[in-house]
């Protein structure tokens, strides 16, 4: 099999390059504001987008100034972008990540760069007041200086129990969590499940459980009459989404108790063109004829709706009643959650956040 020596080679390589970072003969840079990294272990589908969420939430509710930085995953430009939403197709331009930090937080600055230090450097000199600069998916990124590294793991894929790329879905060898100033162990839809977390633990740093909460629905367009969460419990679902694991998605609506009759979906961060969607529309409107449903839901991911806003294709969808569940990360404990937090940002939030390169 030729996977398992690529993955020797290729952990060979990554062990040498963090070897050479831990030893500091690779070049660091330090930017004049604190820099704070969400990231993981592994491939997709971890939660990292959705825990950076909720800690820009936590940020900016006790008045510090954040911003939001990504490479813009699946985005058809390159180079610095600072993200607006008064442009056609969003999302092809910045990637649906940014797109979905942009909309969930209008106020808060969200750019994306492939050179994390250059577009940290370019949003510094946009918004000089910005103290803390949170990076999604920026465990690997090792060329920046980090005051914090938060290390997200997939409690249902471990990496404990993974294997490198491409034999495995490990961006580099488990021992790397050490690195890490803070573990969250994701339960995404089984907050109550006691899942073993000895191995975390064993690094020394804190470890926190978080899981998955729906708490909104939101209508795709202006006229489709407001939902509650509750108003979905026994109603028929035709769903899809584009997300790196959809099983996820499909059990949250299940726990909702919402009957799925069908789900379609796409691989993650992949836009769904006119002719796609159409083809999407077209295979609802035959679920509900057959199955004689007249109020039929159309649903999605909040992902998936930032990738259509503004987009071409969205217009296939616009005589549906097309709605997207809004998910948060939230601890399974907030007082203790609050207080490491709070521990681990006081040196960051009581300092002048002011410093040389």
């Amino acid at each position: 099999m030729v996977a398992f020596p690529v993955a020797l080679l290729y952990g060979i390589g990554i062990t040498l390059r963090n070897f050479l970072y831990d030893r500091r003969w690779l070049p660091v840079h330090r930017l004049p504001c604190y820099v704070v990294s969400v990231g993981n272990l592994s491939v997709g589908g971890s939660g990292k987008t959705p825990f950076t969420l909720y800690l820009i939430q936590w940020l900016h509710q006790k008045g510090i100034k954040v911003a939001y930085l990504s490479r813009g995953y699946g985005r058809k430009t390159r180079g610095f972008l600072e993200v607006s939403l008064n442009t056609l197709e969003p999302a092809q331009k910045y990637g649906d990540e940014a797109v979905l930090a942009k909309l969930r937080f209008p106020e808060v600055p969200v750019a994306v760069a492939e050179d994390r230090f250059r577009g940290g450097l370019e949003l510094l000199q946009r918004h000089p007041d910005l103290q803390i600069l949170v990076l999604d998916d920026g465990f690997q990124h090792r060329s920046l200086h980090r005051d914090l590294d938060i290390l997200i793991v997939d409690a249902f894929l471990p990496p404990k129990q993974d294997w490198l790329l491409p034999f495995g879905r490990l961006r580099e060898p488990l021992r790397s969590y050490r690195r890490a100033d803070l573990i969250i162990f994701n339960q995404k839809n089984t907050p109550s499940r006691k899942l073993r977390t000895g191995w975390l633990r064993r690094a020394g740093k804190p470890v926190l459980r978080f899981h998955y909460e729906a708490r909104e629905l939101i209508s795709a367009f202006a006229e489709l009459p407001n939902l509650t969460l509750d108003s979905l419990r026994y109603k028929n679902a035709f769903a899809f989404c584009g997300i790196a694991t959809p099983q996820s998605f499909l059990d949250t609506l299940r726990a909702m108790q919402v009957y799925v009759l069908h789900l379609e979906s796409y691989p993650d961060h992949r836009a769904l063109s006119v002719r796609e969607a159409e083809s999407l529309a077209r295979r609802y409107r035959r679920v509900k004829r057959l199955r004689n449903l007249p109020e039929l839901l159309l649903l999605t991911t909040e992902k998936d709706l930032a990738r259509l806003y503004d987009s071409p294709a969205l217009s296939a969808f616009s005589d549906l009643p097309l709605y997207a569940l809004r998910i948060y990360m939230q601890p399974d404990e907030p007082e203790q959650a609050h207080t490491i937090l709070s521990n681990l940002f006081a040196s960051l939030l009581t300092h002048d956040h002011t410093r040389s390169i």
